[in-house]
């Protein structure tokens, strides 16, 4: 539970919830590990094409690394590097989902 308000509150330091990737992992590997955006599932704004999706694909990054596959989870990463440096997706409201998720598939190298 702590853990869970420390990633929230972190994420909304850093530009908000549509930021913040989170990972439950399983050390022993007797289970699978969860990875997940700290929002969760926007339900309530699915409908607008406004959720910012980056939170939902750094925690596939996350994924990735766990499963050891670093070149995808670093292209991954950079992708999303490169998609915000060029402010696209940072402030809330002003992209929608689709001009994000665009651009980081268009920053995939």
């Amino acid at each position: 539970m702590v853990g869970d308000i420390s990633s929230d509150l972190g994420a909304a330091i850093q530009a908000g919830l549509g930021f913040g990737a989170s990972a439950n992992i399983n050390p022993d590997r007797s289970a699978p590990s969860m990875f997940e955006s700290v929002y969760g599932s926007p339900l309530d704004i699915a409908h607008l094409g406004i959720a910012n999706p980056i939170a939902a694909i750094w925690s596939r990054a996350m994924m990735l690394e766990d499963i050891v596959e670093f070149d995808a989870a670093g292209r991954v990463t950079a992708a999303i590097d490169r998609t915000t440096a060029r402010v696209v997706g940072v402030m809330p409201g002003n992209d929608k989902i689709e001009v994000i998720a665009d651009a980081i598939l268009s920053a995939l190298d």
